[in-house]
């Protein structure tokens, strides 16, 4: 198995994170390998998703299901697919007047030879994707509140 952990710090409010990151439709814009994207269905504590992940140039289907563990404080999201399981976990946690996002992801690569082979740069792979949806989600959330403000102004 292999784990990935991740702290980015977000000056927002942890309602207004939360809000965003909980939201899938957003995930496709702040996760560059994600395509085909859809939203199956809602529950009353999340979702469940399927979509396409570009991994070094392969596509793999996957099932996703969201869960809100605890509205805004923390999200569970398990994923299925062609080669690959695991589950993420993200936590929110105030941090002065932003937010601290805890970000742990565990996951397992197939046992094809192929999987096998692969594995070490999929695993760099994706925890640079993982990293960088994470930078993302700051960025963009900044970006609208910056926007908010200069329209307020």
């Amino acid at each position: 198995m292999t784990t990935f952990e991740y702290e980015i710090e977000i000056a927002a409010p942890v309602e207004r994170v939360f809000a965003f990151d909980s939201t899938p439709e957003n995930w496709p814009r702040t996760m560059a390998g994600l395509r085909d994207f859809e939203v199956l269905s809602e529950t009353d504590t999340g979702a469940n998703m399927r979509a396409t992940y570009a991994l070094l140039g392969t596509a793999m289907d996957m099932e996703m299901e969201m869960t809100v563990v605890e509205p805004n404080e923390e999200i569970a999201v398990t994923v299925d697919g062609d080669g690959m399981h695991g589950e993420t976990r993200n936590r929110y946690v105030a941090s002065g007047d932003g937010t601290r996002i805890v970000h742990r992801t565990d996951y397992e690569m197939g046992d094809s030879l192929l999987d096998r082979l692969l594995g070490p740069v999929a695993r760099r792979y994706n925890e640079r994707q993982l990293r960088t949806h994470l930078e993302n989600t700051r960025d963009i959330i900044e970006a609208e509140i910056e926007a908010e403000a200069a329209t307020a102004a």
